[in-house]
């Protein structure tokens, strides 16, 4: 399962890339919760949005990303589907 874990993850990447440019104006510098390819949330900080991913998703895969002009790997943020490791 590690691989389609994986393979989501990459994929919520490539969405995020996607549409990061028109979100800059209303919520630069907040962080996105991405589950599915789907943005789900906009919250103020990398905690929060950790927080309700596993919330909502529990084991599933989920993705939090800052909004800002070149999206990055974030790392854990990025990767962040232990809701053990939630901050």
């Amino acid at each position: 399962m590690a691989g389609s874990r994986e393979a989501e993850i990459l994929q919520n990447y490539t969405f995020f890339k996607g549409i990061v440019s028109s979100m800059m104006d209303e919520h630069a510098g907040k962080f996105a919760l991405i589950h599915a390819c789907t943005l789900i949330e906009i919250c103020e900080t990398a905690g929060e949005a950790v927080a309700e991913g596993a919330r909502r998703f529990g084991e599933a895969p989920f993705s939090v990303q800052r909004v800002i002009n070149r999206p990055i790997d974030l790392g854990f943020l990025s990767h962040a589907a232990d809701n053990g490791l939630a901050v």
